[in-house]
């Protein structure tokens, strides 16, 4: 360690100098790689029982947008509970959340090297540093008193890291830098490093502590009622009800009792005094969903509680006071329908104090590589895989599609092709290639951009159901089998019903 000590003294004086946390974290991580000769490292902050990636070296791209829960993960669980420098024997049998995930020639991870230094700061444990390397001897050199020096900087520099952040927030200042207390309680994450999301997250930072009302934008499946979640969080109101109410579906004979309530016997089938949305979100925040297709009627009432800060019952004389913040969203521009007439240009002006438009994901760069990492981790974890990768080849593909149907359409992708990989290899490690995904490369043109055809879609759904179809006969197949061809066997071990075990069977050509 002595020939690098110069860098380590860098490495120190970085933690006060001006440098962004981001450069400080992959500064600190291109040290460690240069000292230790490893393969791959990755500095992840600990939260509510996740450790979140920061910074990563070595490893595939999606990584830093994975969240990896340590009661799935029993490496990372014995580095967040052992308190000191963890060493893994090289033929250890725990899984290694990084399996298939460190570039190299094979694109697998087996038998290596694996060290964790979990980042304590007054006996609490803010994150960790994993270190790993192909050659399972490649760490014997280096004594725990010298990794406890590296440990040691990167918990000065998380902490530090931290400390600014929550001064930032503090005085207001934090304009652009993702979060990193985006695990914690009380806040939303929103994964994400473009500038268009950055601006997106200046623009919450700015609005969530005041009582102006919010109009959110943009087009379907963007996120807008995670952006108001993120707005409720980071109130004053966080402590209270965040209500949400989807103006698109509220049949009219309905909407005002859910908006305002009912006494008893205000209408036939109103057998007792109910409360609206309005009241349960006093002192607290009501996110008015679709607020474009309320009625005019109803926009009428609505307006009138924005103004006076009173509701009244259905049949009922009195006047209810509430001090309820409201949140709405939509993927209509509201300035057309009032231009239209479908929309009071009263309540528009209202709800929009101060507008937030949400980006479309095709705005938003490299953050498809992000959000796949973050989905693949779901998928893998619904799916009870090991591990699951995304082919360089695939990560290509996955960022020029232009996505009409924006994150909700991204997820659904990713969820679909891992289900496509385990129905065709049935195997614990699942690996995504471009088969996998029913998207092609494309040029983004405005009608790429704006349209998805209904004929795509019913393909996509299609391939849905023989997808299912094709894991469900293969499962059943292999335990057939395990269960030496006894039907009764089979259904016990899939917890199935013997009858509609033979039904489906049926169905699928497994027996007459």
């Amino acid at each position: 360690m002595k020939n690098i000590k110069d860098e380590w003294v860098q490495i120190a004086l970085d933690l006060t100098s001006g440098l962004s946390s981001r450069d400080r974290f992959e500064r600190l991580l291109s040290t460690i790689r240069h000292a230790l000769k490893c393969d791959a490292s990755a500095l992840l902050l600990f939260k509510n029982q996740y450790f979140s990636p920061l910074a990563t070296n070595g490893l595939d791209s999606d990584v830093i947008g994975r969240r990896f829960a340590i009661s799935q993960h029993p490496r990372l669980e014995a580095i967040a509970r052992a308190g000191d420098i963890v060493r893994f024997p090289s033929d250890s049998d725990l899984p290694d959340p990084y399996d298939g995930l460190i570039a190299n020639e094979e694109r697998q991870l087996q038998v290596h090297s694996c060290i964790g230094l979990p980042l304590m700061v007054n006996e609490r444990l803010i994150g960790a540093v994993t270190i790993d390397a192909f050659d399972p001897t490649q760490f014997d050199k280096f004594t725990n008193k010298e990794l406890r020096i590296i440990s040691a900087l990167a918990s000065t520099s998380l902490h530090t890291a931290l400390l600014m952040e929550k001064l930032e927030n503090q005085s207001g200042e934090n304009s652009n830098n993702s979060s990193f207390e985006r695990s914690s309680d009380n806040s939303v994450e929103m994964i994400g490093e473009s500038l268009a999301m950055q601006e997106l997250q200046a623009n919450i930072n700015a609005v969530a502590n005041t009582e102006l009302s919010v109009l959110i934008t943009g087009e379907t499946g963007v996120g807008k009622e995670l952006v108001a979640s993120a707005l409720h969080q980071r109130s004053s109101r966080s402590q209270q009800n965040l209500v949400y109410l989807n103006c698109a579906a509220l049949p009219e004979s309905v909407a005002e009792s859910e908006l305002f309530g009912h006494v008893k016997g205000a209408f036939t089938g109103a057998i007792s005094n109910r409360k609206g949305k309005f009241e349960s979100a006093d002192n607290g925040t009501l996110f008015l969903d679709e607020i474009g297709e309320l009625s005019l009627a109803l926009q009428a009432k609505l307006l009138r509680v924005l103004q006076y800060g009173d509701i009244q019952r259905i049949g009922d004389d009195n006047h209810i006071k509430v001090n309820t913040r409201i949140i709405a969203a939509t993927n209509k521009t509201l300035s057309d329908e009032v231009k239209n007439g479908d929309f009071r240009a009263d309540l528009y002006h209202r709800l929009s104090v101060f507008p937030i438009f949400v980006p479309p994901l095709r705005e938003r760069g490299n953050d498809v590589t992000l959000l796949v990492g973050y989905f693949a981790e779901k998928s893998r974890i619904k799916l009870g895989a090991t591990s699951i990768r995304i082919t360089p080849e695939a990560i290509t593909l996955l960022n020029e599609y232009s996505w009409p149907g924006n994150i909700r359409e991204l997820e659904h992708v990713i969820s679909r092709a891992a289900v496509l990989s385990r129905a065709q290899h049935y195997d614990s490690d699942l690996v995504l290639t471009p088969a996998h995904f029913l998207i092609k490369k494309e040029e983004k043109t405005e009608k790429n951009i704006t349209h998805q055809t209904d004929d795509s879609q019913a393909e996509n759904t299609k391939d849905l159901r023989s997808a299912t179809d094709e894991f469900q006969a293969n499962l059943i197949k292999k335990t057939y089998q395990e269960q030496h061809q006894n039907w009764a066997a089979t259904a016990r071990a899939l917890q199935l019903d013997t009858g509609n075990l033979h039904r489906l069977a049926k169905r699928l050509n497994l027996k007459d």
